[in-house]
């Protein structure tokens, strides 16, 4: 019966392959859980500054990370969170995706879009705080897909559409329909409600600058709202 032979240059050539498949594989757990751990300070430093719901996640993708780090760019990094409250705002459902970003202070991204909901009690705090009626009792609410203001005057109900628009960067109100009691408002009323409306910006606080809003929508009980800038700085998120 003949003998098997493996000659020592073929066992060590298996050796190395061994080897390589080893090294290999350990330098993607390591390089996984130096992902792991990015993620958790990452999310661990926004809890310090924001309150978020439970299931929040930050999300560093790309592979390898080492390599991305060292060459000083990462491909992208997204952040999820059910809610999220800042200076007393809440935003719901929010989805935060950085590209290009540098991995040391003060972060700066290539590109950063926040997509997010404006619930209707944080929508009413900003519009309360931005529409300076002097003892009035300001409602909000949404109906059919439309923003509708409403307050007393003299006992009789003021209730004024309200369209959500980007100008000059920044969210303002448009005024639409108008209807005091049962009828359309006074030409002098619709002009001064104009006026009070025309430099009222409704402003999200906490955010970094250099994001603008790029898309506003009105849904049933929520504004919906796109962020998107360039060359953000990422590290005023976390302050």
């Amino acid at each position: 019966m003949p003998i098997a032979y493996r000659s020592p240059m073929r066992r060590l050539a298996t050796l190395v392959l061994v080897l390589a498949v080893l090294l290999g594989a350990g330098a993607v757990v390591v390089d996984r859980w130096m992902v792991s751990r990015v993620e958790e300070d990452l999310l661990a430093r926004a809890g310090e500054h924001m309150e978020l719901a439970p299931q929040s996640e930050v999300t560093v993708d790309g592979f390898p990370f080492l390599t991305q780090v060292l060459a000083g760019r990462l491909a992208e990094v997204r952040g999820t969170a059910p809610s999220l409250t800042v200076e007393g705002f809440t935003l719901e459902d929010v989805r935060v995706a950085g590209r290009g970003i540098a991995p040391s202070e003060p972060y700066p991204a290539e590109n950063l879009e926040i997509n997010a909901e404006v619930p209707i009690g944080t929508l009413r705090t900003a519009v309360a705080r931005a529409v300076d009626v002097p003892g009035a009792d300001l409602g909000l609410d949404i109906t059919d897909g439309r923003v509708r203001l409403s307050l007393l005057v003299a006992g009789v109900e003021l209730v004024v559409g309200l369209e959500p628009t980007v100008v000059e960067d920044e969210v303002a109100l448009r005024l639409g329909e108008v209807l005091l009691g049962e009828s359309e408002a006074p030409g002098w009323l619709v002009d001064g409600l104009d006026d009070l409306l025309s430099d009222v910006r409704l402003e999200i606080p906490g955010l970094p600058d250099g994001l603008r809003p790029t898309r506003l929508a009105v849904t049933e009980d929520a504004l919906q709202v796109r962020l998107e800038g360039t060359d953000v700085e990422l590290l005023t998120l976390l302050e």
